[in-house]
C-alpha cells in the first residue's frame, strides 16, 4: 500500500532526526520538538502493529488517541517557536506564551465538550484538528511578522523549524478543506497526502537540525521590548479608563 510506504519512509527520518538530535545536543534545547516527533514515530510503529493484528474497533480508537495526543504536543513546537525567537525580550516572550497556552487550552478543553455531544470521533478531531491547525498558522504569520518588521536575526535550526512545520500546517488546511468538501471519498487521497507532506517536512528538519546552528545575537537597538513595554502600558491604562467608567470611581 502507498500510504503504508510513506509511513516508512517518515518512520526513518523521524528516528534519523531523534539520532541526529542527540548526537548534536539539541534534545535539551529544543524539547517541545523532539518529544513531537517522538510521539509521532511511537504513534506511527503502534498504528501500523495494531492495523496489523488489532481488531477494528480497537484500531480506530486507538488512533483517534494517538492523534489526538499528537496534535497536542504539536502545539509545544508554536509554543517553542515564540520561546527561542522572542527569548531576549522577556515581556514580549511571556506575553505571547501565555496568549497561546491559553488559547490552545481553550481549543482542547472545547474539544473535549464537543466530543461529549458528538458521536462521531472522525468529526470532532477533524474539528478539532482544523481549529488547531489555524490557530497554529495564526501565530507563525504573527512571530514571522515580528521577525521581519523588527529584523530579529534567527539560526538555521528555528529557520528549518519553522519553514518544516508551517509548510506541514498548510498542507494540512488544505487537505481539511478538500475533505470537508469532497467528503469520505476523500479519504484514501488523504490519508497519502497528509503523511507524504509531513515527511516533506520532515527531510527539512533534518537538514536544518543536522548540527547545533544557535540564534545571533539580536542587535541592542532593536526597540521589541521597549515597544511591547509601552503598549501594555497604554493598555493598563485603558482598562483603568474603561473600570472607572463602569463603576463610577477612579
Amino acid at each position: 500500500m502507498a500510504w503504508l510506504a510513506v509511513l516508512a519512509l517518515g518512520l526513518l527520518l523521524q528516528l534519523t532526526s531523534l539520532v541526529r538530535g542527540f548526537l548534536a545536543r539539541l534534545v535539551a534545547r529544543y524539547g517541545f520538538f523532539y518529544a513531537y516527533l517522538l510521539s509521532t514515530a511511537v504513534g506511527n510503529i503502534l498504528a501500523v502493529i495494531l492495523w496489523r493484528f488489532a481488531s477494528s474497533s480497537s484500531y480506530r480508537s486507538a488512533y483517534w488517541i494517538l492523534q489526538f495526543l499528537t496534535l497536542l504536543i504539536g502545539c509545544g513546537i508554536v509554543l517553542e517557536i515564540f520561546k527561542h525567537v522572542l527569548s531576549p525580550y522577556r515581556g514580549a516572550e511571556k506575553f505571547a506564551t501565555a496568549v497561546g497556552l491559553s488559547t490552545f487550552g481553550a481549543i482542547f478543553c472545547f474539544a473535549i465538550a464537543y466530543r461529549l455531544v458528538v458521536s462521531s470521533p472522525d468529526q470532532a478531531f477533524f474539528e478539532l484538528e482544523r481549529n488547531v491547525r489555524t490557530v497554529q498558522a495564526l501565530f507563525l504569520c504573527g512571530i514571522l511578522t515580528v521577525v521581519s518588521y523588527y529584523r530579529i536575526p534567527i539560526g538555521k535550526n528555528l529557520k528549518g523549524m519553522i519553514s518544516g512545520y508551517g509548510l506541514y500546517i498548510v498542507t494540512s488546511l488544505f487537505t481539511l478543506a478538500v475533505r470537508a468538501y469532497a467528503g469520505p471519498q476523500f479519504n484514501s487521497s488523504w490519508s497519502v497526502i497528509q503523511p507524504l507532506s509531513f515527511d516533506v517536512s520532515l527531510g527539512i528538519w533534518l537538514v536544518a537540525l543536522w548540527s547545533s546552528h544557535p540564534n545571533p545575537a539580536p542587535d541592542p537597538a532593536i526597540p521589541l521590548e521597549s515597544d511591547y513595554e509601552a503598549l501594555a502600558a497604554r493598555t493598563r491604562r485603558a482598562l483603568v479608563s474603561m473600570r472607572s467608567n463602569l463603576t463610577g470611581r477612579p
